[in-house]
């Protein structure tokens, strides 16, 4: 096999007729502004390879701050007041730059060409370096991965698209949003949890929406996740991440399989399987398989590296998916599951407050990078404990306030018979005698509706919510959720 030509002899990506070319359109320009914006649209000084052109195009957009025409004397005047004209090569070389195009129609097909070739240059920066630090071997592989992804993404979203959207395309957007709506005619118009009295309070969880659901220890908030993760893989039948930091993988899946066939858990953990139990397992384990279902056990990790590992799913989703498929949905992860927040670790912070905010943020960022709803579990304060009135509030959310700030959607899982000291381990012990209780969910924030409370019944044994029936609910007497803003 020929070997490859060796890097110390190959020509870093660049196009010098492209670079003088976009410069020469703006020399050429009836209204040399108007191509100077449209050339900073789509290039920052630091796209050229050549020094002498980032620095004259450095002098094109001073003059633009300035109101100042641009043409070859007043960016010679510029440069000199830059005592840069020499270093460009003097008069000569802004003469051959203005003659290096007849026209400015081409401006930005140059400018994508420079653009292209600066993108490229910044890969092989990215790539030179982090194989330096490989060989170095200094710090732990999972850490230059996520360095490399993070570094890799942030080209992605830098090449050059632009920053601002015209309100006329976010009204036809709007307007298809809005006709898609009616078209569905239903008060769900995002990823239905599989609770319609969830669903009537939320109209179910959006793309780049946060939601935080709280709990005291033991009330049953990872069963519940796992539930809405498991309705969503099988209902609306898209991709869903599950990040779990206690629990390992299987046991994720025996909790879902628990669920999935209405199986006795205790069952499952001991072998002491009923017929009933064999054949509602088949069963399970058959749908499940048919569910796209990503796990990741990793105990301790960072919030840099579930970033890097969601964007690398993403990518390779991608990869399976035929062109038009990724044009009608470039971002085809549905949902994101993290069993929780508190045990994330942060990049830099140092206390456990600066860490949760840090965390919190970035939790949001990749919701809007993702474009998919991300569901964070999160701790309660002991707070809670000391009221008479132990359903939880917004300012019960343990360590950060910052939480309450980024998220879209805060609800809080209530039950009575815990709060009571009825039960010793809420979170789905078989052994206990009550085996379903009635759980609310308490929504005390949500951005695009309405606060209020649903009651859902959670069977301990099988770690499975239901809708409450009927004849439940009137014993309970209860009323009319409460409707009120949630922002």
């Amino acid at each position: 096999m020929d070997n490859p030509v060796s890097n110390e002899y190959r020509q870093v990506p660049q196009d010098g007729d492209a670079e003088r070319a976009v410069l020469g359109s703006i020399f050429f320009a009836v209204k040399s502004e108007n191509a100077m914006v449209e050339a900073s649209a789509i290039l920052v000084p630091e796209d050229f390879n050549k020094l002498a052109n980032q620095t004259i195009f450095k002098a094109m957009q001073a003059l633009v701050d300035e109101n100042r025409p641009i043409d070859m004397l007043t960016v010679q005047d510029k440069l000199n007041s830059m005592h840069q004209l020499e270093n460009v090569g003097g008069m000569a070389y802004l003469a051959e730059i203005s003659e290096s195009t007849a026209s400015s129609a081409n401006l930005k097909h140059y400018a994508n060409i420079v653009r292209e070739k600066s993108v490229l240059r910044k890969m092989i920066d990215t790539l030179t370096r982090t194989m330096s630090l490989a060989y170095d071997a200094a710090e732990p592989s999972e850490d230059l991965l996520a360095q490399l992804s993070r570094s890799i993404d942030t080209i992605a979203e830098n090449r050059g698209d632009e920053n601002f959207r015209k309100i006329k395309d976010v009204l036809q957007e709007y307007q298809a949003n809005l006709d898609e709506a009616v078209k569905n005619d239903s008060d769900v118009v995002g990823l239905s949890t599989g609770y319609p009295e969830m669903d009537k309070i939320t109209h179910g969880f959006r793309n780049d929406q946060m939601i935080v659901f709280g709990a005291r220890p033991a009330v049953g908030k990872t069963a519940f996740v796992l539930n809405i993760a498991r309705n969503v893989a099988k209902n609306e039948k898209v991709p869903v991440v599950i990040f779990e930091m206690e629990m390992s993988a299987t046991d994720i899946v025996g909790r879902l399989l628990a669920g999935e066939g209405s199986i006795d858990s205790n069952h499952l953990t001991t072998g002491q399987m009923t017929q009933e139990d064999w054949q509602a397992l088949t069963l399970a384990m058959q749908s499940l398989a048919q569910m796209k279902i990503y796990m990741d056990d990793t105990a301790g990790i960072k919030i840099n590296q579930i970033s890097a590992k969601l964007h690398q799913l993403e990518r390779d989703l991608l990869s399976d998916m035929t062109q038009e498929e990724r044009i009608q949905n470039p971002h085809p992860i549905g949902m994101v599951v993290i069993d929780y927040l508190g045990l994330i670790e942060s990049n830099n912070s140092e206390s456990r407050q600066q860490a949760v905010s840090e965390v919190s943020r970035a939790i949001k960022k990749m919701a809007k990078e993702l474009n998919t709803p991300i569901i964070a579990l999160a701790q309660l304060s002991r707070g809670v404990e000391q009221r008479t009135d132990k359903r939880p509030v917004l300012s019960d959310l343990r360590d950060s306030g910052s939480i309450e700030q980024d998220a879209d959607v805060v609800a809080f899982l209530y039950r009575d018979d815990y709060s009571r000291g009825d039960s010793e381990d809420g979170d789905g012990d078989p052994r206990e005698e009550q085996e379903a209780v009635p759980i609310e969910i308490i929504f005390e924030k949500n951005r695009a509706g309405a606060r209020g409370t649903a009651t859902l019944m959670f069977n301990k044994p099988t770690f499975k919510f239901n809708a409450m029936a009927p004849l439940y609910r009137n014993d309970m007497n209860a009323g009319a959720p409460d409707v009120s803003p949630g922002w």
